[in-house]
């Protein structure tokens, strides 16, 4: 009987341990779909799952990007900070640390290009007013 009672009590604590460490969903998975620069709407870039990135400007089509998403990039690396880094047909490799996607759903792709610090901004919906 204790044996039995000891088996439920495990049984019971299983969901409970394996609830805990689900975690959300991984960057790669976050970054897929359409992402329109705050400052200027016309221009998107949209991420594929295949790690292709396309650039439009209005809807012209101009550049696609092969991407890549790590934990370092170029001469940058932490244990901490993912990196996603685009490079052009060419071989030419862009690095940005990645500040946040749609944190709390609020649709925002938040970057910073390494190479000058400049802080990108992007919506997942013309309608998302970034403060």
């Amino acid at each position: 009987m204790k044996k039995l009672f000891l088996i439920l009590l495990l049984l019971i604590q299983i969901p409970t341990v394996f609830g805990q460490n689900q975690s959300e969903d991984p960057t790669s998975k976050k970054i897929i779909g359409t992402w329109y620069m705050d400052k200027n709407r016309n221009t998107r870039w949209v991420f594929s799952q295949d790690g292709k990135v396309y650039n439009y400007d209005k809807d012209t089509f101009k550049v696609m990007y092969r991407y890549t998403i790590s934990n370092s990039c170029q001469n940058n690396s932490s244990d901490t900070v993912e990196f996603i880094t685009l490079m052009d047909k060419d071989g030419n490799e862009y690095c940005f640390r990645i500040n946040a996607i749609n944190e709390n759903k609020n649709g925002v792709l938040s970057l910073t290009k390494m190479d000058n610090m400049e802080l990108l901004v992007f919506v997942n919906n013309t309608n998302v007013i970034v403060r």
